[in-house]
């Protein structure tokens, strides 16, 4: 058992904040990764934490977060072997250090990879244990499934560990890296970029200072469990810098006109496999919008029409019986006029097929997270004859010299006409 601390990076900005609680681990080797650079990029007021069984890549991470080597006697450091059974016994064997990282923790997002041994195997249990060592703790988890098609092992794997994630946390992202057209590390490049801008997005909303405020209630409120499984999550965000602009679209487009392209960026389902027309008893979500400016501009007075903010996203959520939203924004002086940034934090439903897998491929591959009896070497039978090749082979040839004598070879018995024959066969056969 191994916990190295490292300088955690904060990330660029004047603001000072009070500590809000807010913890992003990363769940084996490729969770760790992304926790990683999620640390290098910077999130204001949010700890980040990168839990492996395999020291050396721990080890090979960069500075800013806290390193926690789990399952030293199962794994030797060495990793879990692709197995979810040992990742799932190293978090077990570490459960009191794990809960020790995350006490007074408000907010807890877990990444990971599924498909692999410690990430797939170790998510459910930490999840698990932090929801019930810390009550009220709000779980949030961002999934990535890795890219392959029908029978590959871990295809299934990852589908068995996101169901057993769906019983342990509050709300749930899957985000399939298998987007055709783009070369693996271009693929795990932009994974890493999505998730920061999912998880900074939410710490910024928490951050500022809006009207109406948004707080962790607020989040709580759209994202905790439903009849005990988890929510289905979509995160969004988008920006407008004017500099980035055209100057004949910046003079043609009012104010207006550049927030619903905004709302309408926010709002994209890029990477991920939302439907936002299955059906969902109520559509929750909070909507947040940073503008540029201040508070004596008429124009930003202008722009955030509450009523046609809520009719945009009600209209997306066309699977919602109801709708519950609430819109907020916050005038950012440090920002240029003009400027906008839109946070979309919604309950969403993700297509049937989260992991693209046949049925018949996962049922001799589940994970299975209860206990199975372990195998007893006393249950073999202990009085067991040995019996020897030669002795077989004994056996076998005076099974053909009988044979020969009742029938030689390339001769053929005729039983009702050679009564000597019968009775042979008979003294030899009496059954």
């Amino acid at each position: 058992m191994m916990t190295e601390t490292r300088s955690r990076k904060i990330g660029v900005g004047e603001r000072v904040v009070k500590p809000l609680g807010i913890g992003v681990v990363g769940v084996g080797g490729g969770g760790g990764n992304i926790v990683s650079h999620l640390a290098k990029r910077g999130i204001q007021n949010v700890d980040f934490y990168a839990i492996n069984t395999d020291k050396q890549a721990l080890d090979e991470l960069d500075a800013g977060l806290e390193t926690i080597q789990i399952g030293a006697r199962i794994c030797d450091g060495e990793g879990a072997g692709g197995d979810p059974e040992v990742g799932r016994s190293a978090a077990q064997e570490d459960t009191q250090l794990l809960m020790s990282k995350f006490n007074g923790k408000r907010l807890l997002f877990i990444v990971s990879c599924m498909g692999g041994g410690t990430g797939t195997g170790a998510s459910p249990v930490i999840a698990n244990h932090a929801s019930h060592e810390n009550p009220g703790l709000l779980t949030v988890s961002i999934l990535t499934t890795p890219d392959g098609g029908s029978g590959d092992q871990t295809v299934a794997l990852a589908s068995e560990g996101i169901r057993a994630m769906r019983d342990e946390v509050d709300a749930l992202m899957v985000v399939p890296n298998n987007k055709p057209g783009i070369g693996m590390r271009k693929r795990h490049r932009e994974v890493n970029e999505l998730v920061y801008e999912k998880i900074n997005a939410i710490a910024r909303l928490l951050v500022d200072t809006q009207i109406p405020n948004v707080d962790m209630a607020d989040l709580k409120a759209t994202l905790s469990k439903l009849d005990g499984e988890a929510v289905d999550m979509f995160i969004g965000t988008a920006s407008i810098e004017p500099e980035e602009m055209r100057e004949e679209v910046h003079q043609t487009q009012d104010s207006q006109a550049r927030f619903k392209g905004l709302l309408a960026q926010a709002l994209d389902t890029d990477w991920l496999t939302i439907d936002f027309n299955a059906p969902i008893e109520e559509g929750r979500g909070v909507l947040s919008f940073t503008l540029g400016g201040d508070e004596d501009d008429e124009d930003i007075d202008d722009i955030t029409d509450e009523s046609s903010i809520k009719h945009s996203v009600e209209e997306m959520q066309a699977g919602a019986k109801t709708s519950n939203l609430k819109v907020a924004s916050y005038i950012d002086d440090k920002l240029p006029k003009g400027a906008m940034v839109a946070t979309v934090v919604l309950r969403a439903a993700y297509s049937s097929s989260e992991v693209t897998v046949d049925d018949a491929a996962t049922t001799d591959m589940e994970i299975g997270y209860d206990d199975e009896p372990e195998f007893d070497p006393a249950s073999l039978p202990k009085d067991k004859k040995a019996v020897t090749l030669t002795e077989s082979a004994e056996e076998f040839d005076d099974f053909i010299e009988d044979q020969d004598e009742i029938a030689p070879p390339n001769s053929s018995l005729d039983f009702t006409a050679n009564e000597d024959a019968t009775t042979e066969f008979t003294r030899k056969n009496p059954s």
